[in-house]
């Protein structure tokens, strides 16, 4: 599995991305309104932000799963799947994000 499986698959099986952008959002808003007009970014460069933000986010909690269970980038999705539910690591991530408070 790469990050892109594995993000397609915390999509699929979670609610993590619809938590963590409207966290994000919300900051990123939040900051944004804090600026001068003149240089304010508009809504499509605030999403553009949020979703490199999530990618980050996938990408540590990839090389977090690499570095913590015996899988590898080469095992197949299904045993990556198996992992991360028999470790709970979405449903942990969910409580997490939920927990997070996302301002600086």
């Amino acid at each position: 599995m790469d990050t892109d499986e594995l993000k397609q698959y915390i999509e699929e099986n979670s609610s993590i991305k619809t938590a963590f952008m409207e966290k994000t959002m919300a900051q990123l808003n939040k900051i944004n309104e804090e600026r001068s007009p003149a240089i304010r970014q508009n809504n499509a460069e605030l999403q553009h932000q949020a979703d490199r933000m999530f990618d980050s986010f996938v990408d540590n909690i990839y090389q977090k799963i690499l570095s913590g269970t015996p899988l590898t980038e080469s095992d197949s999705a299904k045993q990556w799947a198996s992992v991360i539910e028999e470790a709970e690591i979405l449903d942990n991530l969910e409580e997490s994000i939920a927990d997070s408070d996302f301002d600086e």
